[in-house]
């Protein structure tokens, strides 16, 4: 495999990554034409319940499929789909009528004004078909399928933004249609999961490879539930530290989520290399390269990721004024700043992404809930003292806290497993000239927003001249590791002997 190969293969599992996670910034001129920032609040928060639901009913069988895929033989894995996707629907099934029980009694609790109906059941219903969502994202990973992998993700994004644009747009219909939008997404996701398992030629589910499934997954849903508070809680800590009425803290809450998804686009970049990049570890990790691999593919991940970061907080002040207009306008200075924030946080963010594999690749996810609980305890203590004192811009700097401690963490727990031997000099150089480049702008700062693009521009074409000189050497390094390792797997690593619930003459 050539490194102009597996970037090409990177870009489109870019695309389809970012796009299911990016149609929320892509409707952001839509949420601003037509939503008040309380209402934007309220949508926001309806997310997070969603986020949650869909890690509890996922089961952590998200993180199994990817990995378990690599230890079955070809015949062996529709069967091992198809009996995951049979556990998520019990999940499923079960979980909503838990929830919807609880959420109806105490929905007021929750959002004080909202009605459960129909806000609470669009919350549900969306959660429940989001949950099929990894189903074709995993197989079309796992079996390197890119092309197949955007196709669902750019349908997924069109049924979205065509929804909500026409529900917000024409049908007027505020909150409610926001997640009208959210659940013909959600719909499109679940039937095209259930086309590609029909799809599948093979046996049906089984119990042993449910219960392989679980007992990797399973000890995930602590990690997804601390994931979950590390990125989602500062909205309901928002409107409970902020000491505003409820109306207000509401509005706030949409502030800061509307700075928050212009900054979540690094974020999202960085979710999205990881996509891309983890089957490619997977496959050669264990080999006596893997180690080299890794060092030169996190210099250049971060590398890059910094001109995403540097552009999101030299142009988040161009961003914000232009999207966040009339109602929105007063706040334009704050959801820069919180954008600014928030993207910076995702270089720490990537370089967990980079160093999470090597666990999954050695199957040690065990320690993983305590890291990200550990980081969680972070930002929310940190969101405790910043938010009364620092209103929404506090809460971001305890995102950037929280996954400053994530990272470190991760990079204590995957050194004791695998030999992990980062470029600390180049890496400590990117960061650098990143944080040079955002401090110029913040000196440099002007009122006129043409001024601000054009040094916005600038500063961000320095930045990308040094990065190009610092990287000249690891994309050397990549090319010939890539080129001696050539198109076969690591030895085992494409077909291994089938250890997950195969009968015995295929072991």
């Amino acid at each position: 495999m050539s490194l102009g190969r597996l970037l090409r293969g990177a870009g489109l599992y870019a695309i389809g990554s970012a796009l299911p996670r990016g149609v929320a910034f892509l409707l952001l001129p839509v949420y601003a034409a037509a939503m008040l920032p309380e209402s934007f609040g309220v949508f926001s928060l309806a997310l997070t319940l969603i986020g949650l639901l869909v890690v509890l009913y996922r089961l952590g069988l998200d993180g199994a499929m990817v990995r378990l895929h690599f230890d079955m033989l070809d015949r062996r894995r529709p069967a091992l789909y198809r009996s995951l996707a049979a556990v998520t629907g019990v999940a499923v099934i079960g979980g909503s009528i838990v929830v919807g029980a609880a959420l109806a009694a105490g929905f007021e609790a929750l959002l004080p004004g909202v009605p459960f109906a129909p806000v609470g059941l669009l919350i549900l219903a969306v959660a429940a078909l989001s949950a099929f969502g990894y189903i074709p994202t995993s197989l079309f990973r796992a079996a390197e399928q890119p092309v197949r992998f955007v196709a669902f993700s750019v349908g997924a994004a069109a049924t979205g933004i065509g929804a909500t644009a026409y529900f917000l747009l024409v049908a007027r219909m505020d909150v409610t249609g926001a997640l009208l939008g959210q659940l013909a997404s959600a719909v499109f996701v679940a039937g095209f999961s259930a086309v590609a398992l029909l799809r599948l030629r093979g046996g049906g589910p089984e119990w042993r490879l449910a219960r392989a499934g679980l007992a990797f997954g399973v000890p995930l849903v602590p990690h997804g539930l601390a994931g979950w508070a590390m990125n989602l809680s500062d909205r309901w800590l928002i409107g409970l530290l902020i000491g505003l009425p409820a109306l207000a803290a509401q509005a706030a809450v949409g502030v800061y989520s509307f700075g928050y998804l212009v900054g979540q686009v690094a974020g999202i970049a960085a979710i999205s290399f990881n996509a891309a990049w983890t089957p490619t570890f997977f496959q050669r990790g264990e080999g006596p390269a893997g180690p080299r691999l890794l060092r030169e593919m996190t210099t250049l991940s971060l590398g890059g990721l910094s001109l995403i970061v540097a552009g999101i907080a030299l142009l988040g002040p161009v961003a914000a004024g232009q999207l966040a207009r009339g109602v929105w306008g007063a706040q334009a200075l704050a959801m820069a700043d919180v954008s600014a924030i928030v993207a910076f946080s995702a270089l720490p963010y990537g370089l967990y992404f980079m160093l999470v594999g090597t666990l999954f690749l050695r199957k040690q996810t065990r320690g993983l809930p305590l890291l990200t609980m550990a980081a969680a305890a972070t930002g929310i203590g940190a969101n405790l003292v910043l938010i009364p004192t620092y209103g929404i811009v506090g809460a971001a700097w305890a995102t950037l806290g929280s996954y400053a401690v994530l990272a470190g963490l991760t990079w204590w727990l995957a050194a004791r497993g695998y030999r992990i031997h980062l470029d600390l000099r180049r890496l400590g150089l990117i960061l650098l000239a990143t944080v040079a480049a955002l401090v110029a702008a913040r000196v440099l700062a002007t009122p006129s927003l043409t001024v601000q693009l054009v040094r916005g521009m600038a500063l961000l074409a320095a930045l990308a001249g040094v990065n190009a000189l610092l990287l000249r050497g690891p994309v050397g390094s990549l090319r010939g590791l890539l080129a001696a390792g050539s198109d076969a797997p690591a030895p085992g690593s494409r077909q291994p002997p089938d250890t997950i619930g195969a009968p015995k003459e295929d072991a």
